[in-house]
């Protein structure tokens, strides 16, 4: 069973018990039942059934006695996985730290940065900037004199052009970005989420006109000059037919595909319909499949030329098409299908969550969240920890070949603390700073081995507060503590239903077969007719089916001549055994009264003007089906069976007592006759 499957049979026995709501609360905790040496209390069966509801809806007694029953039956095969050491296998932890990370997420932001970063991410996205950028390169470990060098040199630019030196000038002659030289710094039009969270937030944020102060992001120095704001346009659906050209096509491969395009041009002119001119004429393979249709694009897609997006997003109403435009690889005409506004908050918030989990603004949330860590576990730092480590560490660090084992790792100074989670009486040493070095080092154009140092120092302390933090989650959240311990006891419960029941009725042939053999008399077939069946697109077209069949046409004989004119004229014919209720069209023989007759032309219940053509083979009567007939149904009986024999072993193992007083009594609560 693939990881999904597992995780989606997992995510249904975790929510099997939320099914309903309940009207009260219990007022104190006390025993409910008792299995084997093991308790359950009121508040852990209330917890587990009341959660995920609606608020005001009270239950009905039947449904807390069902949830009772399923209650006792979870607990059991819980504890005979923990009895048979299931959650110390290395495949249970790895599969468990799989869903821990997922469920995690959650609990490393902070809400109130996300809910900020969401509105933001938001309002930016009902507009596109248009701006020019100057980049100087500095990486993130450059030494303190090149960081200063490259600052120096974006300052020296912009004092130029506020002295009269045009922007786009400067980004040609002094720009480090590969791109300057051809498009004078230029980045058109773009909005949230394409750029680097750092980038964007000047490119949002400096007026129309201006240009922004000197930034830092990971590539360097920038300044951003804004041209344009506007509001977006949203999202189009179109649709295109194209003749293509070769990537360096010749003057009269041009004339030629410009001669083709306009020609099918004039077709929809005098009334021919867009789509079937696509299924003509169109030379884009991909699109085609879909009658033309292209995926949605906005005025900021990099996927398509500007001329094909302003020729787009010209098109005023659904249905409009355009006159033959040239691109570099053809020539296109485009129909618009449908114009996308931006949608609400409340639609793509999830989408937005998602955007930001994997862009550069998220470590906004990683610092509100470490910075909270720190708080709660009374971080305290080493204030000399950088003149520690540059006497310690070598200067192989610089090239990325520093060794654990190096003369100065073993020095007395390697158990020094360089900072402490007081609270938690965790305390990170030189040692483990540098074990962690020597794993993730990697060669510096940086001569500053100091520089290079605290960049390392700072990645390292980050890390490693977010993982205590991560780690610590079950001791410092209740909520994460009872899910994570659901996602436990839910694998547990998956592991070994499985190999109790799923596995063992798939595996277990003779088990199976003798099952089939002692409930056979269970697993039977009504009465059923052996039929084909043509779904024909008019009468005509049945009759002179039903003449074809009489003469013994072969089926593709048939099928060719019949969809000569028209492919759909007659559908791919359908051969099977039917019960009644099995099939619309097999039903009508049922239904008929003439089931005497080997074919029976009738009109199709599903098509306007549609006629099905019938050909009956033979009756059936009932009778037993065999294993393999049935094999569904025995399967499935038969993991009940085994299911239920299971039960009954852990009955024994484990009995049973329940407090009927205190079970009263919360039942009467959540039922609301307290």
């Amino acid at each position: 069973m693939t990881f999904n499957m597992r995780r989606i049979v997992l995510l249904a026995i975790l929510l099997q018990p939320t099914l309903f709501l309940l009207a009260g609360k219990p007022t104190k905790d006390t025993t409910l039942f008792n299995y084997g040496n093991k308790t359950v209390t009121t508040k852990e069966f209330y917890k587990g059934f009341s959660k995920n509801k609606d608020k005001g809806y009270v239950s009905k007694a039947s449904e807390v006695d069902e949830y009772l029953e399923l209650y006792k039956k979870f607990k059991l095969k819980v504890q005979d996985a923990y009895d048979q050491g299931l959650d110390t296998t290395e495949d249970f932890k790895t599969e468990l730290a799989t869903y821990r990370k997922q469920i995690a997420k959650p609990y490393l932001t902070d809400k109130v940065v996300n809910e900020q970063l969401v509105n933001e991410a938001y309002e930016r996205m009902k507009y596109e900037v248009k701006a020019s950028h100057i980049l100087i390169v500095v990486r993130p470990f450059a030494s303190p004199q090149d960081t200063l060098i490259a600052l120096n040199k974006i300052i020296s630019i912009r004092n130029k052009i506020d002295s009269g030196l045009s922007f786009e000038n400067a980004a040609v002659e002094f720009s480090e970005d590969p791109s300057a030289p051809n498009n004078q710094g230029s980045l058109g039009y773009f909005t949230a989420f394409q750029m680097i969270y750092e980038f964007e937030n000047y490119a949002f944020n400096t007026p129309v006109g201006k240009i922004s102060r000197v930034f830092r992001t990971e590539f360097g120095y920038h300044i951003v000059k804004v041209f344009d704001k506007r509001l977006s346009k949203g999202e189009i659906s179109v649709r295109q037919i194209k003749i293509e050209m070769n990537p360096n096509p010749s003057q009269e491969e041009v004339l030629e595909a410009e001669a083709k395009i306009n020609e099918v041009y004039k077709k929809l002119q005098n009334g021919e319909k867009f789509v079937s001119l696509v299924q003509q004429y169109s030379e884009d393979a991909s699109s085609v499949l879909k009658n033309g249709e292209l995926p949605l694009f906005s005025m900021t897609s990099v996927r398509y030329p500007e001329n094909f997006k302003n020729t787009a997003f010209s098109l005023l109403k659904d249905g409009d098409y355009s006159s033959p435009i040239q691109t570099a690889n053809g020539f296109h005409i485009l129909q618009r299908i449908s114009l996308k506004p931006i949608d609400s908050l409340s639609k793509i918030k999830g989408s937005i969550l998602n955007k930001i989990s994997r862009d550069s603004r998220q470590y906004r949330n990683t610092l509100a969240v470490y910075e909270k860590a720190k708080k709660m576990y009374k971080f305290k730092e080493n204030k000399k920890y950088n003149a520690i480590l540059l006497k310690y560490i070598d200067d192989a660090l610089l090239i990325g070949e520093l060794k654990e084992d190096s003369v100065k790792m073993k020095s007395p100074e390697s158990s020094v603390s360089l900072f402490a989670l007081n609270k938690a009486k965790k305390t990170y040493t030189v040692k483990d700073f540098t074990k962690w070095l020597v794993e993730v080092q990697k060669p510096s154009n940086s001569k500053s081995k100091s520089s290079v140092i605290e960049q390392y120092y700072q990645a390292f302390r980050l890390q490693n507060i977010m993982e205590f933090y991560e780690n610590d989650l079950e001791n410092t959240n209740d909520t994460f503590a009872a899910l994570y311990k659901e996602y436990k006891e839910g694998i547990l419960l998956f592991t070994l239903t499985d190999k109790k029941v799923w596995s063992k009725s798939a595996e277990d042939t003779v088990g199976l077969k003798n099952f089939y053999n002692e409930h056979s008399s269970q697993y039977n077939f009504k009465d059923r007719y052996e039929a084909t069946i043509y779904r024909c697109a008019n009468r005509t077209i049945a009759e002179s089916l039903k003449k074809d069949l009489e003469n013994g046409l072969t089926m593709d004989s048939i099928l060719k001549k019949n969809n000569r004119s028209n492919p759909l004229n007659v559908s791919n014919p359908m051969t099977g055994k039917y019960e009644q209720g099995n099939n619309q069209y097999a039903n009508m023989i049922f239904t008929s009264g003439l089931t005497n007759q080997k074919y029976l032309i009738i009109e199709d219940p599903k098509s306007v003007g549609g006629f099905v053509v019938i050909v009956v083979h033979n009756f059936i009567p009932a009778g037993k089906k065999t294993l393999n007939e049935a094999r569904g149904s025995v399967m499935s009986d038969y993991q009940a069976s085994l299911e239920k024999e299971w039960i009954q072993q852990l009955l024994l193992k484990y009995p049973i007592v329940v407090n009927q007083t205190a079970y009263d009594s919360i039942k009467a609560r959540m039922t609301g006759n307290k």
